[in-house]
Protein backbone atom coordinates (compact mmCIF):
# COMPACT_ATOMS: atom_id res chain seq x y z
CA UNK A 1 0.00 0.00 0.00
CA UNK A 2 1.09 3.65 -0.57
CA UNK A 3 0.53 6.76 0.82
CA UNK A 4 1.64 10.22 -0.24
CA UNK A 5 2.18 12.89 2.24
CA UNK A 6 3.71 16.48 2.71
CA UNK A 7 6.04 17.26 5.55
CA UNK A 8 7.43 20.74 5.81
CA UNK A 9 6.72 21.31 2.12
CA UNK A 10 8.68 18.14 1.06
CA UNK A 11 6.03 15.80 -0.75
CA UNK A 12 6.79 12.26 0.63
CA UNK A 13 5.65 8.67 -0.53
CA UNK A 14 5.14 5.87 1.91
CA UNK A 15 5.09 2.30 0.85
CA UNK A 16 4.08 -0.55 3.54
CA UNK A 17 2.75 -3.71 3.73
CA UNK A 18 -0.83 -4.50 3.47
CA UNK A 19 -1.24 -8.30 4.93
CA UNK A 20 -0.23 -7.38 8.38
CA UNK A 21 -1.11 -4.77 11.20
CA UNK A 22 1.32 -1.95 10.06
CA UNK A 23 -1.11 0.50 8.84
CA UNK A 24 -3.47 0.13 11.76
CA UNK A 25 -0.66 1.54 14.56
CA UNK A 26 1.16 4.33 12.83
CA UNK A 27 -1.04 5.14 9.41
CA UNK A 28 -2.90 7.59 11.82
CA UNK A 29 0.33 9.38 12.33
CA UNK A 30 0.59 10.35 8.52
CA UNK A 31 -3.10 10.90 7.66
CA UNK A 32 -3.04 14.68 8.62
CA UNK A 33 -0.15 15.12 6.26
CA UNK A 34 -2.30 13.29 3.42
CA UNK A 35 -2.03 14.19 -0.04
CA UNK A 36 -5.22 13.94 -2.26
CA UNK A 37 -2.88 11.80 -5.06
CA UNK A 38 0.22 10.27 -5.25
CA UNK A 39 2.45 12.18 -7.37
CA UNK A 40 6.00 12.63 -8.58
CA UNK A 41 7.60 12.62 -4.51
CA UNK A 42 10.65 14.16 -3.21
CA UNK A 43 11.39 11.49 -0.61
CA UNK A 44 10.42 7.54 -1.32
CA UNK A 45 10.13 5.75 2.08
CA UNK A 46 10.08 2.27 1.92
CA UNK A 47 8.85 -0.08 4.85
CA UNK A 48 8.70 -3.04 3.65
CA UNK A 49 11.31 -4.30 5.05
CA UNK A 50 13.69 -6.71 2.85
CA UNK A 51 15.75 -9.49 3.91
CA UNK A 52 19.18 -7.69 4.26
CA UNK A 53 21.16 -10.55 3.04
CA UNK A 54 20.15 -10.23 -0.31
CA UNK A 55 22.19 -7.24 -0.20
CA UNK A 56 25.09 -7.52 1.61
CA UNK A 57 26.83 -4.39 3.09
CA UNK A 58 28.91 -5.91 5.40
CA UNK A 59 32.09 -6.34 3.46
CA UNK A 60 31.92 -3.14 2.25
CA UNK A 61 30.58 -1.09 4.88
CA UNK A 62 32.50 1.97 6.84
CA UNK A 63 31.67 2.59 10.57
CA UNK A 64 31.69 6.59 10.52
CA UNK A 65 29.37 7.48 13.27
CA UNK A 66 28.15 5.60 16.83
CA UNK A 67 25.63 7.00 19.53
CA UNK A 68 24.38 5.28 22.95
CA UNK A 69 21.15 6.17 23.91
CA UNK A 70 19.97 4.03 26.98
CA UNK A 71 20.33 0.36 26.00
CA UNK A 72 20.20 1.02 22.52
CA UNK A 73 23.30 2.32 20.57
CA UNK A 74 22.43 4.33 16.66
CA UNK A 75 25.29 3.12 14.52
CA UNK A 76 26.02 4.39 10.94
CA UNK A 77 27.90 3.25 8.25
CA UNK A 78 28.89 4.50 4.58
CA UNK A 79 28.86 1.91 1.72
CA UNK A 80 31.76 2.36 -0.92
CA UNK A 81 28.73 3.02 -3.14
CA UNK A 82 27.97 6.23 -0.78
CA UNK A 83 24.71 4.72 0.23
CA UNK A 84 24.55 5.31 3.79
CA UNK A 85 23.42 2.09 6.45
CA UNK A 86 21.56 3.23 9.30
CA UNK A 87 21.47 1.08 12.74
CA UNK A 88 19.41 0.67 15.60
CA UNK A 89 21.30 -2.23 17.77
CA UNK A 90 21.27 -3.40 21.66
CA UNK A 91 24.34 -1.94 23.27
CA UNK A 92 25.43 -5.43 25.29
CA UNK A 93 24.00 -7.93 22.91
CA UNK A 94 24.61 -5.83 19.63
CA UNK A 95 21.53 -7.28 18.31
CA UNK A 96 20.04 -5.66 15.35
CA UNK A 97 16.67 -4.35 15.91
CA UNK A 98 16.15 -1.81 12.95
CA UNK A 99 18.46 -1.44 9.42
CA UNK A 100 17.90 1.14 6.71
CA UNK A 101 19.29 2.37 3.67
CA UNK A 102 19.46 5.97 2.40
CA UNK A 103 20.86 6.44 -0.75
CA UNK A 104 23.31 9.48 -1.78
CA UNK A 105 20.89 11.66 -2.32
CA UNK A 106 19.05 11.73 0.81
CA UNK A 107 15.47 11.00 -0.95
CA UNK A 108 15.12 7.15 -0.95
CA UNK A 109 15.09 5.20 2.44
CA UNK A 110 14.40 1.32 2.47
CA UNK A 111 14.10 -0.43 5.39
CA UNK A 112 16.04 -3.80 5.47
CA UNK A 113 15.33 -5.00 8.47
CA UNK A 114 12.76 -5.07 11.31
CA UNK A 115 13.06 -7.32 14.46
CA UNK A 116 11.51 -5.72 16.90
CA UNK A 117 7.97 -7.45 16.64
CA UNK A 118 6.04 -4.05 16.85
CA UNK A 119 3.91 -4.72 13.44
CA UNK A 120 5.99 -1.71 11.58
CA UNK A 121 5.27 0.71 14.85
CA UNK A 122 9.13 1.65 15.43
CA UNK A 123 10.01 1.19 11.94
CA UNK A 124 8.00 3.98 11.49
CA UNK A 125 8.91 6.19 14.45
CA UNK A 126 12.78 5.32 13.54
CA UNK A 127 11.84 7.90 10.67
CA UNK A 128 12.27 10.67 12.64
CA UNK A 129 15.76 10.21 13.54
CA UNK A 130 16.56 9.83 9.93
CA UNK A 131 14.03 12.88 8.45
CA UNK A 132 16.56 15.99 9.81
CA UNK A 133 19.34 14.86 7.04
CA UNK A 134 16.28 14.55 4.77
CA UNK A 135 14.53 18.04 5.07
CA UNK A 136 18.41 19.51 5.35
CA UNK A 137 18.97 18.61 1.47
CA UNK A 138 16.05 20.75 1.11
CA UNK A 139 17.18 23.92 3.09
CA UNK A 140 14.63 22.73 6.24
CA UNK A 141 16.21 23.19 9.80
CA UNK A 142 15.22 20.83 12.03
CA UNK A 143 15.19 21.94 16.17
CA UNK A 144 15.01 19.45 19.01
CA UNK A 145 12.16 21.88 20.94
CA UNK A 146 8.80 22.59 21.36
CA UNK A 147 7.08 24.38 18.82
CA UNK A 148 3.90 26.57 19.70
CA UNK A 149 2.01 28.69 18.50
CA UNK A 150 0.83 32.08 20.56
CA UNK A 151 -1.45 34.94 19.17
CA UNK A 152 -0.38 33.77 15.43
CA UNK A 153 2.88 33.44 15.71
CA UNK A 154 5.54 30.29 16.29
CA UNK A 155 7.49 30.02 19.34
CA UNK A 156 10.68 27.52 19.91
CA UNK A 157 11.50 26.10 23.27
CA UNK A 158 14.94 24.29 23.15
CA UNK A 159 16.50 22.86 25.70
CA UNK A 160 18.56 19.74 26.70
CA UNK A 161 16.17 16.82 27.95
CA UNK A 162 15.19 16.30 31.06
CA UNK A 163 15.32 20.77 31.32
CA UNK A 164 11.91 21.33 31.49
CA UNK A 165 10.71 22.48 27.98
CA UNK A 166 7.45 20.22 27.83
CA UNK A 167 6.70 21.93 31.31
CA UNK A 168 6.90 25.28 30.24
CA UNK A 169 5.23 24.61 26.97
CA UNK A 170 2.10 23.19 29.07
CA UNK A 171 1.60 26.19 31.23
CA UNK A 172 1.50 28.46 28.39
CA UNK A 173 -0.51 25.88 26.69
CA UNK A 174 -3.05 25.54 29.67
CA UNK A 175 -3.16 29.54 31.16
CA UNK A 176 -2.07 31.59 27.83
CA UNK A 177 -4.05 29.37 25.03
CA UNK A 178 -1.07 28.43 23.40
CA UNK A 179 -1.33 25.53 20.66
CA UNK A 180 1.45 23.21 20.84
CA UNK A 181 2.28 22.13 17.35
CA UNK A 182 5.00 19.68 18.07
CA UNK A 183 6.24 18.56 21.24
CA UNK A 184 9.18 17.78 20.74
CA UNK A 185 10.80 18.69 16.99
CA UNK A 186 10.94 21.93 15.40
CA UNK A 187 11.35 22.50 11.88
CA UNK A 188 11.77 25.53 10.03
CA UNK A 189 12.42 26.92 6.81
CA UNK A 190 12.11 30.02 4.53
CA UNK A 191 8.48 30.28 2.58
CA UNK A 192 8.11 33.53 0.82
CA UNK A 193 10.88 35.42 2.76
CA UNK A 194 9.34 34.26 6.26
CA UNK A 195 10.43 31.40 8.22
CA UNK A 196 8.41 29.69 8.93
CA UNK A 197 7.85 26.44 12.05
CA UNK A 198 6.05 23.27 10.34
CA UNK A 199 4.70 20.53 12.22
CA UNK A 200 5.72 16.98 11.92
CA UNK A 201 4.41 13.28 12.68
CA UNK A 202 7.10 12.46 15.04
CA UNK A 203 6.81 14.23 18.43
CA UNK A 204 8.94 11.54 20.40
CA UNK A 205 7.01 10.56 23.62
CA UNK A 206 5.11 13.83 24.07
CA UNK A 207 2.92 12.17 22.12
CA UNK A 208 1.88 16.33 20.77
CA UNK A 209 1.65 16.70 17.16
CA UNK A 210 -0.30 19.09 14.01
CA UNK A 211 -0.10 19.84 10.85
CA UNK A 212 0.30 22.93 11.13
CA UNK A 213 2.50 25.40 9.90
CA UNK A 214 3.32 29.40 11.83
CA UNK A 215 5.45 32.35 11.17
CA UNK A 216 8.13 32.41 13.64
CA UNK A 217 8.61 34.97 15.98
CA UNK A 218 11.61 33.67 18.37
CA UNK A 219 13.79 30.82 19.49
CA UNK A 220 13.92 30.24 23.37
CA UNK A 221 16.49 28.63 24.60
CA UNK A 222 15.58 26.79 28.02
CA UNK A 223 17.64 26.41 31.09
CA UNK A 224 16.84 25.38 34.75
CA UNK A 225 17.60 28.20 37.30
CA UNK A 226 16.07 29.36 40.83
CA UNK A 227 15.58 32.84 39.43
CA UNK A 228 13.16 33.42 36.61
CA UNK A 229 15.19 35.87 33.71
CA UNK A 230 15.14 36.18 30.15
CA UNK A 231 16.96 38.39 27.87
CA UNK A 232 17.78 38.85 24.09
CA UNK A 233 20.99 37.20 23.18
CA UNK A 234 23.03 37.63 19.48
CA UNK A 235 25.97 37.05 17.65
CA UNK A 236 28.43 34.01 18.80
CA UNK A 237 26.65 33.74 22.32
CA UNK A 238 23.40 33.06 20.28
CA UNK A 239 25.00 30.60 18.17
CA UNK A 240 26.80 28.68 20.87
CA UNK A 241 23.29 28.33 22.42
CA UNK A 242 21.13 27.53 19.56
CA UNK A 243 23.12 24.87 17.94
CA UNK A 244 23.60 21.91 20.16
CA UNK A 245 19.90 21.90 19.25
CA UNK A 246 19.96 21.55 15.99
CA UNK A 247 19.64 17.78 14.77
CA UNK A 248 21.38 16.87 11.20
CA UNK A 249 23.96 14.38 10.43
CA UNK A 250 26.98 15.34 12.27
CA UNK A 251 29.22 12.59 10.70
CA UNK A 252 28.90 14.13 6.89
CA UNK A 253 30.85 17.12 6.20
CA UNK A 254 29.16 18.37 3.60
CA UNK A 255 25.55 18.39 5.39
CA UNK A 256 27.02 19.81 8.11
CA UNK A 257 28.27 23.01 6.41
CA UNK A 258 24.82 23.37 4.33
CA UNK A 259 22.99 23.05 8.28
CA UNK A 260 25.36 25.91 9.57
CA UNK A 261 24.92 27.95 6.79
CA UNK A 262 21.38 27.59 6.73
CA UNK A 263 21.49 28.07 11.11
CA UNK A 264 23.29 31.26 10.54
CA UNK A 265 20.77 32.78 7.97
CA UNK A 266 17.97 31.51 10.50
CA UNK A 267 20.14 33.40 13.50
CA UNK A 268 20.36 36.77 11.44
CA UNK A 269 16.58 37.68 11.28
CA UNK A 270 15.04 35.90 14.29
CA UNK A 271 15.93 36.99 17.83
CA UNK A 272 17.22 34.32 20.27
CA UNK A 273 16.49 34.62 23.91
CA UNK A 274 17.91 32.90 27.13
CA UNK A 275 15.38 31.91 29.74
CA UNK A 276 16.36 30.94 32.79
CA UNK A 277 13.49 29.79 34.78
CA UNK A 278 11.82 27.64 37.59
CA UNK A 279 8.73 25.85 36.13
CA UNK A 280 6.37 27.68 37.66
CA UNK A 281 3.60 30.71 35.70
CA UNK A 282 6.39 33.65 36.82
CA UNK A 283 8.60 32.44 34.22
CA UNK A 284 5.86 32.42 31.43
CA UNK A 285 5.10 36.15 32.36
CA UNK A 286 9.22 36.54 32.40
CA UNK A 287 9.27 35.14 28.81
CA UNK A 288 6.19 36.61 27.50
CA UNK A 289 7.49 40.54 28.87
CA UNK A 290 10.58 39.83 26.45
CA UNK A 291 8.66 38.50 23.58
CA UNK A 292 6.25 41.93 24.04
CA UNK A 293 9.10 44.24 22.85
CA UNK A 294 10.07 42.34 19.83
Amino acid sequence: MQIAVELAGVTCKFIYHVLDTVGSCWHWKLDPYKLSDIRECDLLVNLTAKDSNKEDFSRENCLVFTQSTGFFQHQIFFHQDNKTIWKYVRNRSEKLYLNYKINPEWNQISLLDDNTQSAGFLAFEYIGQIIPGVLLKHNILTFHGVLMEYHGQGIIISAKSGTGKTTHARLWRDFNQALIINGDRSTVCIKNGVWMGFGLPWSGTSGEQINRSVPVKALVVLERNEQNEAHCITGLEAFGAVFPHLQYPIWDKKMAIQAISNLEQFLSVIPIIRLSCRPDLEGVSVLKKVLEKL
